[in-house]
């Protein structure tokens, strides 16, 4: 086991778990919305992929931000 603490905390982990279900309830909404078929879905999914993947999940304020951003665009539940 390594001796290395974590830059992790506990709540830094469950927030940055929250974003990515938060992201894909907004994907699986692309993916059943009416405009399934349209190949600008398919971008906007990559797109959103992509942004997921370049958050840094150390960084609170970032993954914060991009909670929000997801959330208040009305993307995911929405």
């Amino acid at each position: 086991m390594s001796q290395r603490p974590s830059q992790w905390r506990v709540n830094d982990a469950v927030l940055y778990d929250a974003l990515r279900e938060e992201a894909r309830v907004a994907l699986a909404g692309l993916l059943v919305s009416g405009e399934a078929h349209d190949a600008s879905v398919a971008d906007r999914i990559a797109q959103a992929r992509l942004e997921l993947y370049d958050v840094n999940g150390f960084d609170r304020g970032e993954v914060v931000t991009k909670l929000n951003a997801i959330h208040n665009a009305g993307l995911a539940r929405g």
